[in-house]
């Protein structure tokens, strides 16, 4: 009896089991095709420099001269699940206001063959030198505990300091699509169109994009979902202990805001500071989300939205009169897609305003707009760390 009873509540579990399982909806496929738009403002010395390039004679003149300049940039990416019969092709068709004809075209990248590299001689590992100094937080005067110091010469083979934990990047940034991840994808620039974006140019209208591998995409950006306005960074006069006021003008879209420096110390030390509160918080310079954002700024890692100003110390101002400061500031997030579930096409727009200077040069970012406060003029160092050491840390649109 008792054995009868227990293999029919058996077989009852099991069926309202089996039954359960088979109501539950099976999740709704990705979609087939995801588009990424990555908006860009930058000013001062990198703004309008392609990433990773050095500036050409003209830009040198201009900021010798105390010149600044704005930047618009666009990156787009498209990625889809299905691959086109013939080659593939895909437009981005533009508001009028963008002022750059009709359309932008998504091309296909071609994958460059791999190139086996044979050195003439072994590698030789070469111990490195000189000591980096990492600094942190705005106020006139550093806290207790700074700088971190690192001797590079004091390491041993492969060993990673721990101060070396202060340099991590703060922050997660999603992940856009890339070439090879999909079995379709296309981008904006390429070598077929790479013009500039006009600074007079707007985004703000209808967007359309065609293509023979992915679902018909459109979507519309209203006020607000423009191009983040330039920051206007500038350099004041010192305080009498040395700290120098960096001000900006805050923008309305922005989530929070980072600042970073490099230079060089007359006796050749590097030295590295963030506006971040803490050693293991350094500035992480591109796109954040905005609830990646509200946690630094929470975590005191990151500035609020409201701020504009920061000290930069006394004792890292005086180090370092010919440093390199660049900001970010971080901009919201929108998306779109084809329905609210199981959608064919999903689109994600992130923004990002960023800005640089030269220390003792005055107010790059601000002078065009007569907000220039005049900086201190640099002192002449012994070791020469210039403009060629620091472009490759520039912030690129």
């Amino acid at each position: 009896m008792d054995r009868k009873f227990w293999f029919s509540a058996g077989a009852m579990a099991v069926a309202v089991s089996a039954a359960a399982y088979a109501a539950t909806p099976a999740a709704p496929p990705p979609p087939i095709a995801n588009y990424w738009v990555d908006v860009a403002t930058s000013s001062g010395m990198g703004a309008g420099m392609t990433p990773g390039a050095r500036p050409n004679m003209a830009q040198m003149m201009n900021i010798m001269q105390g010149g600044s300049s704005v930047a618009h940039a666009l990156e787009l990416r498209l990625a889809s699940r299905d691959k086109a019969a013939a080659a593939p092709s895909a437009q981005h068709f533009i508001p009028p206001g963008l002022q750059m004809g009709p359309s932008l075209p998504l091309v296909t990248p071609v994958a460059a063959k791999p190139v086996r590299e044979t050195p003439d001689t072994p590698y030789q590992y070469e111990r490195p030198k000189g000591r980096m100094l990492i600094y942190w937080g705005c106020g006139e005067h550093v806290g207790p505990g700074q700088p971190t110091v690192i001797d590079f010469s004091k390491l041993a083979a492969g060993q990673v300091p721990p101060g070396m934990a202060a340099m991590a990047a703060m922050g997660r940034a999603a992940t856009p699509p890339r070439p090879g991840q999909s079995a379709s994808y296309g981008e904006w620039p390429n070598e077929r169109d790479s013009r500039a974006v006009p600074v007079q140019g707007s985004l703000l209208g209808a967007h359309r994009i065609e293509g023979n591998y992915s679902p018909p995409i459109a979507f519309s950006l209203a006020a607000g979902q423009d191009f983040m306005p330039d920051l206007g960074l500038n350099e004041g006069a010192a305080l009498p202990s040395g700290a120098i006021t960096l001000g900006w003008r805050p923008a309305s879209q922005a989530t929070g805001y980072a600042l970073a420096m490099f230079g060089g110390a007359e006796n050749g030390d590097v030295i590295v500071w963030s506006s971040a509160n803490k050693a293991a918080m350094s500035a992480n310079l591109d796109y954040l989300p905005p609830a990646e954002v509200k946690k630094l700024v929470a975590a005191g890692a990151a500035l609020p939205p409201t701020a504009s100003q920061c000290l930069l110390p006394a004792e890292v101002a005086n180090a370092s009169p010919g440093g390199m400061i660049m900001m970010i500031g971080y901009g919201p997030e929108v998306f779109f897609a084809e329905a609210p579930k199981a959608p064919k096409w999903a689109a994600r727009l992130r923004y990002k305003t960023t800005a640089s200077l030269m220390r003792g040069m005055g107010s790059m970012g601000a002078m065009q707009d007569g907000q220039a406060q005049p900086g201190q003029p640099p002192k002449k160092k012994k070791k020469k760390f210039g403009l060629g050491d620091l472009l490759g840390n520039l912030p690129q649109p």
